[in-house]
Protein backbone atom coordinates (compact mmCIF):
# COMPACT_ATOMS: atom_id res chain seq x y z
CA UNK A 1 0.00 0.00 0.00
CA UNK A 2 0.93 3.52 -0.65
CA UNK A 3 2.51 5.76 2.10
CA UNK A 4 0.09 8.24 3.15
CA UNK A 5 1.58 11.84 1.72
CA UNK A 6 0.15 14.50 0.76
CA UNK A 7 -0.98 14.94 -2.87
CA UNK A 8 0.69 16.82 -5.37
CA UNK A 9 -1.92 19.70 -6.62
CA UNK A 10 0.09 21.58 -8.71
CA UNK A 11 2.69 21.76 -11.59
CA UNK A 12 4.91 23.94 -9.86
CA UNK A 13 5.69 20.76 -7.99
CA UNK A 14 9.02 19.77 -7.98
CA UNK A 15 8.63 16.16 -9.56
CA UNK A 16 6.25 17.79 -12.09
CA UNK A 17 8.63 20.17 -13.31
CA UNK A 18 11.08 17.39 -13.55
CA UNK A 19 9.28 15.43 -15.97
CA UNK A 20 8.40 18.15 -17.96
CA UNK A 21 11.86 19.07 -18.44
CA UNK A 22 12.79 15.63 -18.90
CA UNK A 23 10.72 15.52 -22.23
CA UNK A 24 14.13 17.85 -23.25
CA UNK A 25 17.40 16.26 -24.35
CA UNK A 26 19.51 18.90 -22.86
CA UNK A 27 17.65 17.99 -19.38
CA UNK A 28 17.87 14.24 -19.68
CA UNK A 29 21.68 14.60 -19.99
CA UNK A 30 21.83 17.35 -17.56
CA UNK A 31 20.02 15.49 -14.62
CA UNK A 32 21.23 11.84 -15.63
CA UNK A 33 17.76 10.57 -15.73
CA UNK A 34 14.31 9.83 -17.97
CA UNK A 35 10.97 9.28 -17.33
CA UNK A 36 9.53 6.20 -17.35
CA UNK A 37 5.75 5.59 -18.48
CA UNK A 38 3.09 3.10 -17.87
CA UNK A 39 2.71 0.33 -15.46
CA UNK A 40 5.17 -2.07 -17.26
CA UNK A 41 7.90 0.82 -17.48
CA UNK A 42 7.98 1.28 -13.79
CA UNK A 43 7.86 -2.17 -12.69
CA UNK A 44 10.97 -2.44 -15.00
CA UNK A 45 12.28 0.74 -13.12
CA UNK A 46 11.78 -0.21 -9.70
CA UNK A 47 13.18 -4.12 -10.17
CA UNK A 48 16.02 -2.41 -12.00
CA UNK A 49 16.90 -0.28 -8.96
CA UNK A 50 16.63 3.01 -11.28
CA UNK A 51 13.38 4.66 -10.05
CA UNK A 52 13.76 7.87 -8.06
CA UNK A 53 10.16 8.27 -7.10
CA UNK A 54 6.89 6.68 -8.80
CA UNK A 55 4.17 9.43 -9.64
CA UNK A 56 0.69 7.93 -9.47
CA UNK A 57 -2.50 9.45 -10.35
CA UNK A 58 -4.87 9.56 -7.04
CA UNK A 59 -7.56 7.79 -9.71
CA UNK A 60 -5.22 5.02 -10.31
CA UNK A 61 -4.49 4.19 -6.87
CA UNK A 62 -5.15 0.33 -7.11
CA UNK A 63 -1.99 0.20 -9.39
CA UNK A 64 0.22 0.69 -6.21
CA UNK A 65 -0.76 -3.06 -5.55
CA UNK A 66 1.15 -4.19 -8.65
CA UNK A 67 4.10 -2.20 -8.25
CA UNK A 68 6.69 -3.23 -5.19
CA UNK A 69 8.39 0.09 -4.68
CA UNK A 70 10.15 -0.39 -1.66
CA UNK A 71 12.08 2.36 -0.45
CA UNK A 72 11.23 4.19 -3.70
CA UNK A 73 9.04 7.27 -2.91
CA UNK A 74 5.09 6.77 -4.56
CA UNK A 75 3.39 10.03 -5.00
CA UNK A 76 -0.20 10.73 -5.28
CA UNK A 77 -0.35 13.23 -8.18
CA UNK A 78 -4.56 15.20 -8.58
CA UNK A 79 -6.48 13.54 -10.55
CA UNK A 80 -5.66 14.34 -14.55
CA UNK A 81 -2.55 16.80 -13.24
CA UNK A 82 0.03 13.53 -14.34
CA UNK A 83 -1.58 12.97 -17.75
CA UNK A 84 -1.22 16.77 -18.66
CA UNK A 85 2.63 16.50 -17.39
CA UNK A 86 3.59 13.85 -19.62
CA UNK A 87 3.97 13.10 -23.55
CA UNK A 88 1.82 9.86 -23.74
CA UNK A 89 -1.30 10.45 -26.03
CA UNK A 90 -3.06 7.72 -23.57
CA UNK A 91 -1.46 7.22 -19.99
CA UNK A 92 -2.01 4.68 -17.39
CA UNK A 93 -1.80 7.08 -14.57
CA UNK A 94 1.55 5.78 -13.13
CA UNK A 95 5.55 6.99 -14.23
CA UNK A 96 8.54 7.06 -12.39
CA UNK A 97 11.71 9.37 -12.44
CA UNK A 98 14.66 7.10 -13.41
CA UNK A 99 18.44 6.87 -13.13
CA UNK A 100 20.19 6.58 -16.40
CA UNK A 101 22.68 3.87 -15.85
CA UNK A 102 26.57 4.78 -15.90
CA UNK A 103 28.55 1.79 -17.67
CA UNK A 104 32.32 0.98 -17.19
CA UNK A 105 33.71 1.44 -20.67
CA UNK A 106 36.69 -1.27 -19.87
CA UNK A 107 33.96 -4.10 -19.40
CA UNK A 108 33.88 -4.03 -22.62
CA UNK A 109 37.32 -5.86 -23.14
CA UNK A 110 35.78 -9.50 -22.03
CA UNK A 111 32.42 -9.15 -23.99
CA UNK A 112 32.22 -11.14 -27.22
CA UNK A 113 29.47 -9.49 -28.81
CA UNK A 114 29.01 -5.80 -29.47
CA UNK A 115 26.17 -3.77 -31.67
CA UNK A 116 27.87 -0.07 -32.50
CA UNK A 117 24.96 2.34 -33.97
CA UNK A 118 25.78 4.69 -36.38
CA UNK A 119 23.80 7.36 -37.38
CA UNK A 120 20.09 5.06 -36.89
CA UNK A 121 17.58 8.08 -36.75
CA UNK A 122 14.49 6.14 -36.08
CA UNK A 123 13.44 5.84 -32.65
CA UNK A 124 11.33 2.71 -33.43
CA UNK A 125 14.66 1.07 -34.80
CA UNK A 126 16.65 1.97 -32.53
CA UNK A 127 14.54 0.82 -29.73
CA UNK A 128 14.05 -2.63 -31.33
CA UNK A 129 17.68 -3.31 -32.24
CA UNK A 130 18.51 -2.83 -28.63
CA UNK A 131 15.66 -5.21 -27.89
CA UNK A 132 16.65 -8.04 -30.02
CA UNK A 133 20.38 -7.36 -29.18
CA UNK A 134 19.58 -7.94 -25.30
CA UNK A 135 17.92 -11.31 -26.53
CA UNK A 136 20.16 -12.66 -28.74
CA UNK A 137 22.91 -12.64 -26.34
CA UNK A 138 24.54 -9.28 -27.40
CA UNK A 139 26.32 -8.09 -24.06
CA UNK A 140 26.80 -3.72 -25.05
CA UNK A 141 25.10 -1.52 -27.80
CA UNK A 142 27.00 1.72 -28.92
CA UNK A 143 25.68 4.83 -29.75
CA UNK A 144 27.73 6.98 -32.39
CA UNK A 145 27.11 10.78 -32.58
CA UNK A 146 24.36 11.25 -34.80
CA UNK A 147 22.48 8.84 -33.31
CA UNK A 148 18.61 9.06 -32.38
CA UNK A 149 18.60 10.19 -28.18
CA UNK A 150 17.69 6.32 -26.63
CA UNK A 151 15.63 8.34 -23.96
CA UNK A 152 13.48 10.08 -25.96
CA UNK A 153 10.03 8.79 -24.79
CA UNK A 154 9.50 6.87 -28.38
CA UNK A 155 12.64 5.07 -28.12
CA UNK A 156 12.01 4.23 -24.68
CA UNK A 157 8.97 2.76 -25.60
CA UNK A 158 10.39 0.71 -28.08
CA UNK A 159 13.32 -1.03 -25.42
CA UNK A 160 10.70 -2.77 -23.68
CA UNK A 161 12.64 -2.58 -20.74
CA UNK A 162 15.97 -3.59 -22.61
CA UNK A 163 16.90 0.01 -21.56
CA UNK A 164 17.63 -1.17 -17.74
CA UNK A 165 19.74 -4.42 -18.85
CA UNK A 166 21.88 -3.39 -21.81
CA UNK A 167 24.92 -1.53 -21.17
CA UNK A 168 24.80 1.25 -23.54
CA UNK A 169 27.72 3.30 -24.10
CA UNK A 170 27.59 6.81 -26.12
CA UNK A 171 31.08 7.59 -28.08
CA UNK A 172 31.98 10.95 -29.43
CA UNK A 173 35.41 9.78 -30.24
CA UNK A 174 35.43 7.08 -33.10
CA UNK A 175 38.74 6.69 -33.76
CA UNK A 176 40.02 5.94 -30.15
CA UNK A 177 36.87 3.65 -29.73
CA UNK A 178 38.47 1.69 -32.57
CA UNK A 179 41.45 1.51 -31.27
CA UNK A 180 40.11 -0.05 -28.13
CA UNK A 181 38.10 -2.70 -29.18
CA UNK A 182 40.48 -3.61 -31.48
CA UNK A 183 43.08 -3.91 -29.09
CA UNK A 184 40.13 -6.06 -27.17
CA UNK A 185 40.19 -8.34 -30.12
CA UNK A 186 37.42 -7.38 -31.80
CA UNK A 187 37.00 -7.55 -35.31
CA UNK A 188 34.45 -5.12 -36.75
CA UNK A 189 31.88 -6.77 -39.04
CA UNK A 190 30.10 -3.71 -41.24
CA UNK A 191 26.82 -4.28 -42.61
CA UNK A 192 26.42 -2.89 -45.97
CA UNK A 193 24.84 -3.67 -49.33
CA UNK A 194 27.59 -3.03 -51.27
CA UNK A 195 29.19 -5.98 -49.45
CA UNK A 196 30.99 -9.39 -51.17
CA UNK A 197 29.82 -11.55 -48.62
CA UNK A 198 26.41 -13.03 -47.25
CA UNK A 199 25.97 -13.38 -44.00
CA UNK A 200 25.39 -17.10 -44.40
CA UNK A 201 28.95 -17.43 -45.91
CA UNK A 202 31.09 -15.55 -43.36
CA UNK A 203 33.11 -17.32 -40.88
CA UNK A 204 32.15 -14.44 -37.57
CA UNK A 205 35.35 -14.00 -35.33
CA UNK A 206 34.99 -14.91 -31.82
CA UNK A 207 34.90 -11.10 -30.99
CA UNK A 208 32.72 -9.38 -33.66
CA UNK A 209 31.61 -5.96 -33.14
CA UNK A 210 28.51 -5.53 -35.59
CA UNK A 211 28.41 -1.80 -37.61
CA UNK A 212 24.61 -1.27 -38.29
CA UNK A 213 23.71 2.65 -39.88
CA UNK A 214 21.11 4.43 -41.23
CA UNK A 215 19.27 2.94 -43.98
CA UNK A 216 19.22 5.79 -46.67
CA UNK A 217 22.70 7.39 -45.95
CA UNK A 218 24.58 4.03 -45.06
CA UNK A 219 27.78 4.36 -41.92
CA UNK A 220 28.35 8.07 -41.35
CA UNK A 221 31.94 7.06 -39.16
CA UNK A 222 33.05 3.68 -40.29
CA UNK A 223 32.12 3.20 -43.88
CA UNK A 224 34.67 0.23 -43.81
CA UNK A 225 35.42 -3.10 -41.42
CA UNK A 226 37.20 -5.82 -40.94
CA UNK A 227 34.79 -7.33 -42.26
CA UNK A 228 31.76 -6.18 -45.28
CA UNK A 229 28.57 -8.23 -44.55
CA UNK A 230 25.72 -8.43 -46.15
CA UNK A 231 21.77 -10.10 -45.93
CA UNK A 232 20.60 -10.87 -49.95
CA UNK A 233 17.38 -9.24 -51.20
CA UNK A 234 14.91 -11.29 -52.91
CA UNK A 235 12.23 -9.86 -55.75
CA UNK A 236 13.91 -6.39 -56.12
CA UNK A 237 13.50 -5.41 -52.52
CA UNK A 238 15.49 -2.16 -52.41
CA UNK A 239 16.44 -2.25 -48.87
CA UNK A 240 15.93 -4.04 -45.40
CA UNK A 241 14.90 -2.04 -42.49
CA UNK A 242 17.44 -1.59 -40.37
CA UNK A 243 15.96 -3.37 -37.07
CA UNK A 244 15.42 -6.04 -39.22
CA UNK A 245 18.56 -6.35 -40.91
CA UNK A 246 20.23 -6.08 -37.20
CA UNK A 247 18.27 -8.96 -35.95
CA UNK A 248 19.06 -11.06 -38.52
CA UNK A 249 23.44 -10.52 -38.38
CA UNK A 250 22.83 -10.49 -34.43
CA UNK A 251 21.22 -14.19 -34.37
CA UNK A 252 24.12 -15.11 -37.00
CA UNK A 253 26.79 -14.07 -35.11
CA UNK A 254 25.48 -15.55 -32.04
CA UNK A 255 24.88 -18.58 -34.23
CA UNK A 256 28.85 -18.69 -35.04
CA UNK A 257 29.46 -18.48 -31.48
CA UNK A 258 27.76 -21.67 -30.16
CA UNK A 259 29.22 -23.46 -33.31
CA UNK A 260 32.44 -22.73 -32.45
Amino acid sequence: MIKQREIIQSEQNQWLKRCKALQQKKYRQQYGQFVAEGLRFVQEALENQAAQVVLLDEQQQELAEQIAAGDTPVYLVKAGLLAKTLNTVNPQGIAAIAQQKQWNWQDVAVMKQIVIIDGVQDPGNLGTIMRTALASDTQAMICLKGTVDLYNDKTLRSTMGAVFRLPVYHIDDVAAMQDDLHRWGFQLAVADIRAEQYHYQMQFPEKTALVVSNEANGPQFIKTGDIMVKIPLYQQAESLNVAVAAGILLYAIRTAREER
